[in-house]
C-alpha cells in the first residue's frame, strides 16, 4: 500500500490559510486541481467569480453553493438576458457577520430585519458579534427574526434589548444556544415589546424560572406565538397573570401543558381575538365549550388536527363567539349528530370556514352549517368524501355570498358526487367564481371564471363535453386542466384556437 503523503494530514484550516495567501487567480485553478479535497477547500476561498457568455443560470446556482465566500461577481462578458442571472445571485442565501454590519451602514433608518434560516457555512454565519455590531448601528430597529441562526446565543438578545430601545417584535425558532436567560432580560428590558415568537424550541429554552418571572415586568403583549415548542406549565400560568392587552395566542402543535392553564389564560385575557390550538389534542367538546364561555371577542380560530372536537364544538363557537370571522376545523371529527336544526344559533359574522378532510361530514351537518352560517364567503369542504352535490347545492342556495368569495375567490370541493343537475344548480349560484376545483364538474355561466381543474371528469359515456362549452361566455378563462386520460388531437387543436394553455 503506497505511503500517504505528509501533506494529506494538514487540517482544511491550515489549506485554507495557504491557499488565501495565492495571489492569482490561475495558480488557485492550478492547486484545485490536484485532488478532490483540494478542490473543495480553493472553492471556499475563492472571492471572486467571472460569468462567461456560456454559462446557463442553472449552471450559475451550483457555482453559486460551490463558491461560499464570493464578494464580487463580474458579469462583463455575459452576453445574454441578465434578469434570470441576477435573480441567482439575489437568491445567494450565505449570509454574515460582515453582511449585517454592510446591512446597518447602508441603511441605517432600518425599522424591520428578517434574517431567518439563511444558509450558513464555516466561513459564513452570523454569530453574536455581528448582531452586537448590527444593534448599535440601528437604532430604530422594531422587528426582527432570527429564526434558524444556530450559532447565536442569549447574548445577542442582551445587546438588542440594550442597544435597540425601539424594538417591538422578536422572532425566535431553531436557535440552539438560545435559552430562558437570554429571553428573560429581553422582556425586562423591553417591556413594551408588543409580539413574541418561540417557535419550535427545546425544552431547555422554555424550562427557565427567569423567563417565567420576566413575564411580570411585560406591559406590551399582544401577540404570543409559542408554535411547536414544550412549554412548561408555570409559562402559561405567568402569561395568564401578566398585566398585558393579549390579542393573540399561538399554542399549535405545542407539548407539556394541560388544560388547566388554557382556561387560566382565557379567563384572565378575555380580550384575545386570535387562537391558534391545531394539533392540541387533548382537548375535548366540553373543555371547547368553556373556552368559549370567556371569549366574546374571539375573531379567528384554529382547531384543525384536534381529533375529539365535534360539532358541538362548532355550536358553541357559533353561540359564544359573536364576532367570529373564521374558523379552521380541518381533520377533526365533523360527523352527523342529534342536534336539533331549529335550536342552531345563527352567527352573521362567520365568513370563512375550513373544515377539510372530516370523513364523517355528511349534507345534514352542511344543513346545519349553512342555517349557522348564512353569510358564509369562503368555503371549504375537500376530501369529504361522504358529501354530495345536494349538500352543497343546500348551503348555495341558503349561503348567497358565498358566489361571490371575497376573502381568496376559491370553492374548494375536491372529490365531491355532483350529477349534471345538481351542477347545473350549483353553477347557476356561482356567477362571480374567480376559480374553482371541482373535478367531477363542468359549467357554462361563470362569466369571471380564469381556472377550471376538470383531471378527474368522467361522466361514463367515453366523451369529451368540453367542445359543447360556450367560449364567448367566458372571455375571462385563462387556464383548463383537462382530464388525465388521453385527450384528442381535435381537442387539443380546439383549445391552442381558443387560447387556452393546457396542461397534461
Amino acid at each position: 500500500m503506497a505511503e500517504q503523503p505528509p501533506w494529506e494530514d494538514l487540517p482544511a484550516l491550515c489549506w485554507e490559510a495557504v491557499l488565501r495567501r495565492l495571489v492569482s487567480a490561475d495558480d488557485l485553478e492550478s492547486v484545485s486541481s490536484v485532488c478532490k479535497r483540494l478542490l473543495h477547500i480553493s472553492n471556499t476561498v475563492r472571492t471572486s467569480l467571472s460569468i462567461t457568455n456560456r454559462l446557463t443560470p442553472r449552471c450559475l446556482g451550483s457555482l453559486l453553493r460551490c463558491f461560499t465566500s464570493l464578494k464580487s461577481i463580474d458579469l462583463s462578458s455575459f452576453r445574454g438576458d441578465p434578469s434570470s442571472v441576477l435573480l441567482h445571485i439575489a437568491q445567494f442565501p450565505l449570509l454574515g457577520d460582515a453582511n449585517l454590519v454592510s446591512i446597518a451602514e447602508c441603511f441605517p433608518a432600518l425599522e424591520e430585519l428578517d434574517i431567518s434560516y439563511p444558509l450558513q457555512s464555516d466561513s459564513a454565519r452570523v454569530t453574536d458579534d455581528g448582531i452586537s455590531d448590527l444593534s448599535r448601528k440601528l437604532q430604530r430597529l422594531s422587528r426582527m427574526n432570527l429564526s434558524g441562526n444556530r450559532s447565536l446565543s442569549d447574548q445577542s438578545l442582551v445587546v438588542l434589548s440594550v442597544n435597540c430601545p425601539s424594538l417591538k417584535e422578536i422572532k425566535l425558532g431553531g436557535c440552539g444556544s438560545i435559552i430562558g436567560r437570554g429571553i428573560a432580560p429581553l422582556i425586562v428590558n423591553r417591556p413594551h415589546l408588543v409580539s413574541l415568537a418561540l417557535n419550535y424550541t427545546t425544552l431547555e429554552a422554555i424550562f427557565r424560572e427567569e423567563l417565567v418571572d420576566s413575564f411580570g415586568h411585560s406591559r406590551g403583549f399582544i401577540s404570543l406565538d409559542f408554535s411547536g415548542s414544550f412549554i412548561w406549565d408555570g409559562l402559561l400560568m405567568a402569561v395568564a397573570e401578566a398585566n398585558i392587552p393579549l390579542k393573540r395566542l399561538i399554542l399549535s402543535r405545542a407539548l407539556g401543558f394541560s388544560f388547566d392553564e388554557i382556561q387560566m389564560i382565557m379567563l384572565c385575557h378575555q380580550d384575545i381575538e386570535v387562537l391558534d390550538l391545531e394539533a392540541v389534542r387533548f382537548l375535548t367538546d366540553d373543555d371547547m365549550s368553556v373556552i368559549c364561555e370567556d371569549l366574546r371577542s374571539l375573531t379567528h380560530i384554529n382547531i384543525c388536527r384536534c381529533s375529539n372536537l365535534t360539532m358541538a364544538t362548532l355550536y358553541s363557537l357559533m353561540t359564544q363567539c359573536p364576532f367570529l370571522k373564521a374558523i379552521k376545523m380541518g381533520k377533526t371529527n365533523l360527523r352527523e349528530d342529534d342536534a336539533n336544526e331549529t335550536d342552531i344559533v345563527v352567527n352573521s359574522q362567520v365568513r370563512y370556514l375550513h373544515i377539510p378532510y372530516n370523513g364523517k361530514l355528511t349534507d345534514e351537518c352542511l344543513k346545519k352549517i349553512r342555517r349557522m352560517c348564512p353569510n358564509l364567503q369562503y368555503l371549504d369542504v375537500s376530501n369529504c368524501s361522504k358529501i354530495t352535490g345536494d349538500g352543497i347545492s343546500g348551503v348555495l342556495k341558503s349561503c348567497a355570498e358565498i358566489c361571490y368569495l371575497k376573502i381568496c375567490e376559491v370553492l374548494q370541493a375536491e372529490g365531491l358526487k355532483l350529477n349534471e343537475e345538481q351542477l347545473a344548480a350549483f353553477i347557476s349560484k356561482c356567477c362571480h367564481l374567480k376559480n374553482l376545483n371541482l373535478m367531477d364538474c363542468v359549467m357554462k355561466n361563470c362569466y369571471t371564471l380564469r381556472g377550471i381543474n376538470v383531471r378527474n371528469y368522467n361522466n361514463g359515456r367515453g366523451d369529451f363535453p368540453l367542445l359543447d362549452w360556450k367560449l364567448s361566455m367566458w372571455s375571462s378563462l385563462r387556464r383548463i386542466v383537462p382530464p388525465s386520460r388521453l385527450v384528442s388531437s381535435e381537442t387539443q387543436d380546439f383549445f391552442l384556437k381558443h387560447w387556452l394553455s393546457r396542461q397534461g
